[in-house]
């Protein structure tokens, strides 16, 4: 399985401001998470601007580490999974069916990338690919009887799935109650099970990030998430603040500033031409 060497772990700790752990071990593993969630954003630029996004571990590492970009579920959990078989980690990929802001019944497919990592003997489920609402730490494996009432994400057992394995739901604490993110099971995927799935993500004109800009960072225990021009801080309790944004400099000063994203000035400028028609769809 793919890990990184010990020269692009290193820049791979610097990127995150981390140093490297003495032992694979549940907190190191809390704290990588968190400072990877901090420090390289999750974003959809290159997809909307209709290029090719390749998730083998050199692509992932050239974009999100040296050119210090971000990227989405199959770029951050390579990347993350890669540097914690480094650190010895046992990692194991997973996929799960988006149902954020899905209804009920409507049916999704396999489209998100997950990590089952196992550390001090213990299996716990870690993701820092979602761009929603994501959980800044890892969840124990099986799921915990009751959540943590100071963390606003647990992991529910779902129906049986098929054959050995068992559904699933990541959920998060809303003002109203819990929601879910998404439902997996614990089938390994290999790294070529991912493929088809990314050029979908990436390609297929139905694809939520062939629609608009989605970008998101944490700080803390705070998710900050924008959605062409809507900006939103969810704090740990679920209560929400929204901030809209209406001119593409703005959200070029946002993406600069409260995310990190370093984006270089062709970049930039390609995204500021789609900007507009965002906006202004947004405002529809």
């Amino acid at each position: 399985m793919t890990r990184l060497d010990h020269a692009r772990l290193q820049a791979y700790l610097d990127r995150i401001g981390h140093a490297r752990p003495p032992a694979p071990d549940r907190a190191a593993l809390d704290s990588l998470i968190a400072a990877h969630l901090a420090w390289i954003p999750f974003e959809n630029i290159d997809v909307l601007l209709q290029r090719p996004v390749r998730i083998g571990i050199d692509a992932v590492f050239d974009k999100l580490v040296a050119r210090r970009r971000g990227g989405y579920c199959f770029e951050h959990n390579t990347l993350l999974a890669a540097a914690l078989r480094a650190l010895g980690y046992g990692v194991t990929p997973l996929a799960a069916r988006v149902r954020w802001h899905v209804p009920d019944g409507v049916p999704t497919m396999q489209s998100h990338m997950l990590l089952r990592v196992e550390a001090a003997h213990l299996s716990h489920i870690v993701d820092v690919g979602f761009g929603g609402p994501t959980p800044y730490r890892a969840l124990p494996l099986p799921p915990a009887a009751e959540a943590d009432a100071a963390f606003p994400y647990r992991l529910t057992p779902a129906e049986a799935g098929d054959g050995a394995f068992h559904l699933y739901d990541m959920e998060v604490r809303g003002a109203d109650g819990w929601l879910r993110l998404y439902r997996f099971d614990l089938s390994p995927q290999q790294e070529i099970d991912y493929e088809a799935r990314n050029w979908y993500t990436a390609t297929h004109p139905d694809s939520f990030f062939r629609k608009g800009l989605a970008v998101a960072r944490s700080q803390g225990d705070a998710r900050l998430t924008l959605l062409n021009g809507d900006f939103s801080v969810r704090a740990a309790d679920g209560g929400l603040q929204r901030e809209r944004l209406d001119t593409p400099g703005a959200v070029l000063a946002l993406l600069a500033g409260r995310f990190g994203l370093a984006l270089e000035p062709a970049d930039a400028q390609a995204l500021e031409a789609v900007l507009p028609a965002l906006l202004e769809s947004g405002r529809a």
